[in-house]
């Protein structure tokens, strides 16, 4: 099977063989070699609530509670609930948006395993909360389906052979209303991609299909994608296949191609789901010559249902934009946003952005999307400087 991206048909393992390269987590199988677990169906949760604190990657503990007593006889046991504290070293400045909270998580610790047409499979089940942990750099890209809440904090995936996607999220990742938090994973090596993907995709959802899942990254940084433009172009963190929301706090990219691609819909049949509502923070994109030449490089892409298609139903994506800085050197600032100044819609609907006197760019009176993005680069460097994510990652807590 194909996903099929905004430009590139990407390779994919087809379900079956994924399906039979799928952690074996039920009460009668063994668990997958390729995966240590520290906790599988196997354990009740008065069992997982009498363990020890379990960690996260990066130092973070995470202490098991034992949830409320809900209106139910006293012999039914509650569900143990795991929230994420500030950590006992931080560093740098405290992030927005916390992990979720999981209930009855499962422990997957990511190996270079596991694998189908050289990427690594973590098949989760649907409903199930996991943490997933990296000790190692991953020499091979990561593709992640089901699961409901998903935290992986620290780590590194490094392929040696490309063209690669570092992480693909697909085929119901996080269904009913989980959130995957992705932070302080620096993703270099060979990459075509950065992060994408999106809850329903590949599952060839009828188009304007809504999301209940939530991406959160931050502390991301890729460095720097690379291949050929005219074959595979390079995205930052592309969305398709549809998230109620899409959230980045702290995060440095290098791009050839494009930074934020964030359609309300990508017009591939297998890949519609609509991307809701995303929000930029402390973000710093730099563009690089490609083979294309220039004219192509775009560092921040929103709102269209189709190549350079606007119109009243896509205009409902909203967005927000705090400390987003592009460093554009291949075009002129304008032209590596979009939609830019110049851009109409085929309704008349509104839709091109707004040359402020400084330079930056906004959106706010054209649609739901407060804040501007600057060109250049933030005073202070990179949001994400090198050091910062990876295999010994810190987090430095949440707001």
């Amino acid at each position: 099977m194909w996903i099929q991206g905004k430009h590139a048909v990407r390779p994919i393992a087809t379900l079956a063989l994924i399906s039979a390269l799928s952690l074996a987590l039920g009460p009668s199988q063994p668990v997958h070699r390729g995966f240590e677990t520290a906790a599988t169906r196997n354990a009740s949760p008065a069992a997982s609530a009498s363990g020890s604190p379990d960690s996260t990657p990066g130092g973070v503990a995470v202490v098991p509670t034992i949830a409320p007593a809900a209106a139910t006889p006293a012999a039914t046991a509650q569900p143990t609930v795991l929230n994420t504290p500030a950590p006992i070293r931080p560093t740098g400045a405290r992030l927005t948006w916390r992990p979720p909270t999981l209930v009855n998580p499962i422990t997957l610790t990511l190996c270079n395993c596991n694998l189908s047409n050289g990427q690594i499979i973590v098949n989760l089940n649907l409903g199930q909360d996991y943490i997933l942990r990296d000790p190692v750099v991953l020499t091979h890209p990561v593709v992640i389906q089901g699961g409901h809440n998903i935290v992986w904090i620290g780590g590194e995936i490094r392929p040696s052979a490309g063209p690669d996607i570092g992480i693909q999220l697909i085929r119901n990742v996080g269904y009913g209303g989980g959130t995957v938090h992705l932070e302080g994973i620096y993703l270099d090596g060979v990459l075509t991609d950065g992060i994408e993907g999106g809850e329903w995709a590949s599952l060839y959802k009828p188009s304007g299909t809504l999301a209940d899942a939530t991406l959160q990254i931050e502390n991301a940084r890729i460095d720097p994608l690379s291949d050929s433009s005219a074959v595979n172009h390079q995205d930052c963190i592309q969305h398709y296949g549809g998230w109620r929301a899409l959230r980045v706090d702290h995060f440095t990219c290098q791009t050839l191609y494009q930074g934020f691609y964030l359609p309300w819909q990508d017009p591939a049949s297998n890949n519609q789901g609509v991307l809701s509502h995303w929000d930029l923070r402390n973000a710093n994109l730099r563009d690089a010559p490609n083979s294309t030449g220039t004219g192509m490089q775009t560092l921040i892409h929103f709102g269209d249902l189709g190549p350079a298609i606007f119109n009243a139903t896509s205009h409902r994506q909203g967005g927000n934009l705090w400390n987003v800085y592009l460093r554009a050197t291949q075009r002129s600032f304008n032209s590596e946003t979009y939609p830019n100044a110049g851009t109409t819609s085929q309704d008349g609907t509104v839709v091109h952005a707004t040359i402020n006197p400084n330079g930056s760019i906004t959106w706010a009176n054209s649609w739901a999307i407060a804040g501007v993005v600057t060109p250049g680069v933030p005073a202070g460097g990179d949001f994400v400087p090198l050091g910062v994510a990876g295999l010994n990652y810190i987090s430095p807590g949440y707001r």
